[in-house]
Formats: C-alpha cells, structure tokens, sequence
C-alpha cells in the first residue's frame, strides 16, 4: 500500500503549495505565480535527478519519442490548469476553488472510458451523479438562481480546471510507463518530473521575458515564499508521479480527495475564510461521489 502513503504526501505538500501560491498571487502576476511552481521546483529536480543518472542517460531519453511526446502534452495541459486555477481563486474562496477543480477525478474515469473502454456499472453512474451534485451545491450562492449559477463562470472555470488537470494526469502517467531501460517506478516517476519541469519552465519562461519581464524583480522580493513553494511543488509533483507508477491513475486521485480536507484546514485557519455550511455539505457530497465512483473500478 505505498501508493496511499505517497498520495497522501502529495495531497499534503500540493494544498502547501497552493496555499502559499495563493499568497503570492497577490504580489505577482497570475503566470508569474504559475510559474514559481515551475521554475523553481526545477532545481531540486535536477539535484535528485543527476544523483542518479549521468548526462548519458538524457540522450537516450530524448530519443524516447513516446515519452517526450506524453510528457509534452501533459506538460501544456498542466500549465494551462495551474493558470486555470489562480484565476479561479480570484472568483472563489480557498477551499471551493480547489474542490470545483477535484471535478478532474470524474473526468479521468469518463476518459478512461472513452479511450480504454472500460465499462462503468450502475453504482458507477450514481456515483458521477452524486459527485456532480456536491460541485452543483459548492458553487451554489442563491437557491432562486440555481441552474443559472450552475453554468455560471466560476462553476464552468472549475470544470474546466478539471479537465485540463485529469488529461495531463492520463498523459504524464502514459509517459512514466513508456519509458524503456527503467526498472524502478521512483526512478520513471522522477524522471517524467525533472523531464516535465524543463519543458514547462521554458514554455513560461519564455511567455515572461517576452510579456512581463518586470516580474523577475518581484521574485527576488518573494524568495523565501517562492522558495518554499518550489520544495512543495516538487514534493507534490514526485510524489504524484510515484504513485501513478504504482496503480491506476483513478485510485490515486480517488485517496487525493483528502487534499480538501487539508484545504478546509487551511482556508479557516490560514486564510482566515468563513466556510459556510452547505459548502461544507457540497464538499463532502463530492468527496461520497467520486468515492463511490472509483470504488466501482478494479485494480
């Protein structure tokens, strides 16, 4: 049971990270916060990653095509969702922005469906509705406005959150297990991190000097938050990766849930935000959903 171990890991230094990127999301624009989990994460991968490898095994990874290829996409998709996700905590408070993003545990099953035809059962069906329901009631602000709040902005930005997160999921897992000439699961798993962490820094490294150059400077003003939110990023990110080299993608998200349980911790006493009850009663409808539903699937 190491894969519950490491996803519990990961649900825990992944609230830190989102706690304090909320923070800083108030000094730096929203790619440069986005970016922050990128760049610099990327240093501490690169230090465990050349403990164990030498410069030899890079060139035969590039040559991987399948793994860079899944790696990329999963790369783009998860850009775009921490992206996603900033701007939905400008709409939200803490903890309803990141459960309206845990949509992604759904998503992965009805992908899983769509392209590995795995069938679900009726339990299934009844937990993607019951699931659907607690982000229904999260994103509620007026019961005489219900269906219009239901396909209101911050409900479909949040939906949204969890597609682009459960496809890069399903592709970063994809690409862990491509990889040929690697027969321990941490070592794919950091792998397709430190590979993963190269090509989203350039990507918004880029995107920065070109359109917002001026906020480097505030990074140095930030260093001991930004910092710490590098070690987090990393820490959640490699652990995800291990874990998705364990078992399937669905159960490790499934244990994730318990991330919202972090979040609430941290919304109320971190961030100081009231948590009313019927977000709480969404929360936890979701949470009884997406269970139900991944409990129908087999290892």
């Amino acid at each position: 049971m190491n894969w519950v171990v490491f996803t519990i890991l990961a649900a825990f230094f992944q609230n830190l990270r989102t706690s304090l990127q909320k923070k800083l999301n108030k000094n730096l624009s929203l790619i440069a916060s986005a970016y922050v989990r990128f760049a610099f994460a990327l240093p501490f991968a690169c230090i465990l990653f050349f403990l164990f490898h030498d410069l030899n095994v890079v060139s035969d990874i590039l040559n991987q095509t399948n793994f860079i290829f899944f790696t990329f996409l999963g790369s783009i998709l998860q850009v775009t969702f921490t992206i996603t996700l900033l701007y939905l905590f400008r709409f939200s408070n803490f903890v309803v922005g990141t459960s309206l993003s845990k949509t992604e545990v759904i998503q992965i099953a009805i992908f899983e469906y769509i392209i590995l035809k795995d069938k679900l059962n009726l339990l299934g069906v009844f937990g993607i509705i019951i699931a659907t329901l607690g982000v229904i009631i999260i994103s509620l602000k007026d019961y005489k406005l219900f269906f219009k709040n239901f396909f209101s902005k911050v409900t479909l930005i949040g939906l949204g959150a969890g597609l682009l997160l459960g496809l890069s999921v399903v592709y970063f897992r994809a690409a862990a297990l491509t990889l040929e000439n690697f027969s321990s699961n941490f070592d794919k798993a950091l792998t397709t991190v430190f590979f993963a962490l190269v090509i989203q820094t350039l990507i918004v490294s880029a995107y920065l000097i070109i359109f917002e150059k001026a906020e480097f400077k505030k990074f140095y003003d930030n260093k001991f938050e930004i910092c710490l939110t590098g070690l987090a990023g990393f820490l959640a990110t490699l652990s995800w990766f291990f874990a998705f080299t364990l078992i399937q993608a669905s159960f490790v998200r499934a244990v994730g849930q318990i991330e919202i349980f972090f979040s609430y911790i941290s919304s109320k006493y971190f961030f100081k935000e009231k948590i009313t009850f019927v977000e709480i009663l969404g929360i936890l409808i979701f949470i009884i959903g997406a269970t139900l539903l991944l409990l129908t699937r087999s290892t």
